[in-house]
């Protein structure tokens, strides 16, 4: 597993889940710039904060995620497809850094 900090766009909107023992957690998707390509990454947040933060966003808005990232490896038709999971601690969105930053200049 990596630590990671990854910044990108949602593609896809974020879904508040619940796990088979009842813990709560929110899920979504990002796009996230690589050179000339782009990376899909399925992000996942346990924790209650990033979660709430999470789902304050909508599809195609800009954020920073960190926390563990994971490769990944499915099959599906047949085929072996590779994808990257984030299971995020921290989620922050360009709008809130912005308040963060200009009620941190009030100061």
């Amino acid at each position: 597993m990596i630590s990671a900090l990854i910044v990108g766009e949602l593609v896809t909107e974020p879904t508040a889940r619940t796990t088979s023992k009842g813990a709560s957690y929110v899920t979504a998707n990002m796009r996230v710039p690589a050179g000339a390509e782009a990376l899909f990454v399925g992000v996942a947040a346990f924790e209650r904060t990033a979660g709430e933060r999470l789902l304050r966003l909508h599809e195609g808005a800009s954020l920073a995620a960190a926390g563990t990232l994971e490769a990944t490896e499915w099959e599906k038709d047949g085929e072996t497809r590779k994808g990257w999971r984030l299971t995020a601690t921290e989620i922050l969105s360009h709008y809130a850094a912005r308040r963060r930053r200009d009620a941190e200049g009030e100061e």
